[in-house]
């Protein structure tokens, strides 16, 4: 029944049938790069992120290694 509603569909309006194919291709495509933008701006986010954690770990390993003792005249 639904097939015959649409096949009829398409040949009485097929110049509305194909505005609202594009129409949903579109909200489709937009969508999927809204989510492929967020995922980009969220791994960039967590990249930030754990750069710094590395930096300070660095700068902290590198105090260490300057003053073995932990008790240098700075």
């Amino acid at each position: 029944m639904l097939a015959h509603l649409i096949s009829r569909g398409t040949s009485i309006y097929p110049r509305l049938y194909m505005q609202m194919a594009a129409l949903v291709g579109l909200l489709i495509a937009a969508e999927f790069s809204m989510g492929t933008l967020g995922m980009m701006l969220t791994q960039r986010a967590v990249y930030r992120v754990s750069q710094r954690v590395r930096r300070r770990r660095q700068v902290a390993r590198d105090a260490r290694q300057a003053c073995p003792g932990g008790n240098c005249c700075a």
